[in-house]
C-alpha cells in the first residue's frame, strides 16, 4: 500500500567522511550500496555540519538549532524538534540509535518518537542515584525528593564516557549492536509499513572503535586485522597516540573497512523497504553528523576542530517517485535538514531557517551563501563530557564561516584566528589572517554578529532557568 503522504527514512552515520565514498571520488570500493544510492539522488558535494562531534552537530540536524544557542548540549531547550514537527501532522515516529551515549533520552533525543531505542542498555546502567542533585538545587534547605519532582526532566546522569575504552569485552558487544540494530528496525518498518511514517537510523559502525567484521576486510582486500592489531589501532586512536605512516595507513584501512561494513547495512534497508513496496514512495536522506580526522592537522578521531575532515558530510537525499540523480555544488548547512523535510512534505516549517528546496525544485539559489559551525570544548580540545554537557557556559568556544573560497576559524579562549583561502589551500594549512586584508574584516563581522546572537539567546535562557528555579523554591517554602 502506497501512503498519500511521503514516508521519510532518515539516516544518520557516526564519523563519516564524504572523502572515503566512491560517490564522492573516493578509489577504494568501501561503498558499492552508497553508490547506488547516489545514482537515484541529489547529491550535494558541499554539505557540512554544523558542528564538529555529535553533541554539536544534531541539534542542527534534528531540531534545526545552532549548538551552542543553549547553555545546555541536547534538546532540552528546543522549541520544536524534527519528530515533533512530523509528529503533530500524524507521522508514526521511531529512532534507532546505535548507542550513542550523547544523543540518547538522557539529552532528550526522544522527543516526538512514538519508538525509540538508544539501546545503552548494551554498554552502561544508569540508576536514578546517579544523578547529581547538588549541582542543580538553588538551596540545600530543598529536599531531595522536591528536588526530584521538580527537575527530573533536566538532569543528566554522570555517563561513563569511557564506556568508549577499547578493551575485547567492549569491542565484542559494539560488533553484537552492530549486527542486530537492523533487525529491529526492520520488524518494526514491517508493523508500519501501511501508516505514514518518520524512522531515523543512526549507526555507529565508522565511529572508533573501528571492529569490522573479517568478510568485510577481505571484500575491501586487506591484509586481515589480527584481535591484537585491532585492538593496538584503536586504542591508539582513543588515546590520540599520533602513528608512524605506515601506521596510519594501517588505520585508515581500518576505518575504510568499517566504512564497507556500513555500507551492507544500508543496502539492506534500502532492500528492505523496496520489499515493503516503500522505497519510491519514500523520501529518504543520508548524511553524517561530522567526518574523522587522521591527523591532517595533528589529532585523530574529532575533537572540537573546524577543519573541513571533520565538518564536511556526505549529504543523499532521494524524492519520492523519482530516481532522478544530480549533483549539487551550492553550500548547505545541516541545519537546513529539519526545514528541508517539512517543505518536501508540504508542512508548515516550524523552525527558524529555511528549506533548500522550494516544494519539489532545487535550484542552486536556494543554496547558502556560507556556512557556521560552532563548538565548546575540554581538555585538550576534547568534547565536553558528563556535567560539563549541562553548563557549557565556562567552557572555551571556537566558531567557524565557511563559504566556497573562504574559511575563518575564531578560537576565543585562546584569541586565535584562522583565515583560509580554500581555492588556493584546499588542505587548509596556510594561516593568511595576519594578511589583515578587507576580507578578513568582513569575514570576522560576520562572525562576531552571529556569536554576538548564539550568547544573547543563551543569556535569555539562562535567566528563564533561573526564574524556573527561583519560583520551585518560592512555592516549598510558601508550602512548608
Amino acid at each position: 500500500m502506497i501512503s498519500k503522504r511521503p514516508n521519510v527514512i532518515l539516516i544518520t552515520v557516526d564519523s563519516l567522511r564524504a572523502d572515503h565514498l566512491g560517490c564522492y571520488s573516493y578509489s577504494r570500493p568501501t561503498s558499492p550500496n552508497i553508490d547506488h544510492f547516489a545514482k537515484e539522488s541529489y547529491l550535494f558535494t558541499n554539505a557540512f555540519s554544523n558542528g564538529p562531534n555529535t553533541p554539536h552537530a544534531f541539534p542542527a540536524i534534528m531540531a534545526s538549532r545552532y549548538p551552542l544557542m543553549s547553555n545546555r548540549l541536547g534538546l532540552f531547550d528546543a522549541p520544536v524538534t524534527l519528530a515533533e514537527g512530523v509528529k503533530f501532522e500524524g507521522y508514526a515516529t521511531a529512532g534507532f540509535n546505535a548507542a550513542n551515549p550523547y544523543i540518547s533520552k538522557y539529552f532528550h533525543y526522544d522527543r516526538g518518537f512514538d519508538v525509540f531505542n538508544d539501546y545503552l542498555d548494551f554498554e552502561i546502567s544508569i540508576e536514578k542515584e546517579d544523578f547529581d542533585f547538588k549541582n542543580i538545587l538553588c538551596s540545600d534547605s530543598l529536599s531531595r525528593e522536591t528536588a526530584k519532582q521538580a527537575y527530573d526532566d533536566i538532569p543528566v546522569p554522570k555517563m561513563n564516557i569511557d564506556r568508549y575504552l577499547v578493551t575485547e569485552e567492549s569491542m565484542e558487544r559494539k560488533s553484537w549492536l552492530e549486527f542486530c540494530i537492523n533487525r529491529d528496525i526492520f520488524q518494526w518498518l514491517e508493523r508500519c509499513a501501511d501508516a505514514p511514517f518518520f524512522i531515523w537510523l543512526h549507526y555507529m559502525d565508522t565511529h572508533y572503535p573501528y571492529v569490522p567484521q573479517t568478510r568485510f576486510q577481505f571484500e575491501m582486500g586487506m591484509r586481515p586485522f589480527t584481535p591484537l592489531e585491532m585492538l593496538q589501532i584503536n586504542t591508539r586512536i582513543r588515546e590520540s597516540l599520533l602513528f608512524s605512516s605506515e601506521g596510519l595507513q594501517r588505520a585508515i584501512d581500518l576505518y575504510d573497512c568499517a566504512i564497507r561494513q556500513l555500507d551492507k547495512k544500508i543496502g539492506e534497508v534500502m532492500r528492505c523497504l523496496q520489499k515493503h513496496d516503500l522505497y519510491d514512495s519514500s523520501l529518504i536522506i543520508l548524511t553524517a553528523d561530522h567526518g574523522e580526522e587522521f591527523q591532517e592537522h595533528g589529532d585523530l578521531q574529532h575533537k572540537s576542530k573546524m577543519f573541513d575532515e571533520l565538518i564536511r558530510v556526505p549529504f543523499l537525499m532521494k524524492l519520492p517517485y523519482t530516481q532522478k540523480a544530480s549533483v549539487h555544488q551550492q553550500l548547505i548547512g545541516l541545519i537546513n535538514l529539519a526545514p528541508t523535510i517539512m517543505s518536501l512534505l508540504h508542512l508548515e516549517n516550524p523552525f527558524e531557517s529555511d528549506s533548500i528546496f522550494n516544494g519539489f525544485e532545487y535550484s542552486e539559489s536556494l543554496g547558502m551563501p556560507y556556512v557556521i559551525a560552532e563548538a565548546s570544548y575540554g581538555i585538550n580540545g576534547a568534547t565536553p563530557v558528563d556535567v560539563q554537557m549541562l553548563d557549557i557556559d565556562p567552557l572555551p568556544k571556537i566558531y567557524c564561516y565557511r563559504d566556497k573560497q573562504w574559511k575563518m576559524i575564531l578560537d576565543k579562549r585562546k584569541n586565535q584566528t584562522y583565515l583560509f583561502n580554500l581555492l588556493m589551500d584546499p588542505n587548509e594549512k596556510y594561516n593568511l589572517y595576519d594578511d589583515r586584508n578587507f576580507q578578513t574584516k568582513q569575514l570576522h563581522k560576520y562572525l562576531e554578529e552571529h556569536i554576538k546572537c548564539i550568547e544573547k539567546n543563551r543569556l535569555s535562557l539562562k535567566i528563564g532557568q533561573i526564574q524556573e528555579k527561583l519560583n520551585v523554591l518560592l512555592n516549598f517554602h510558601i508550602e512548608g
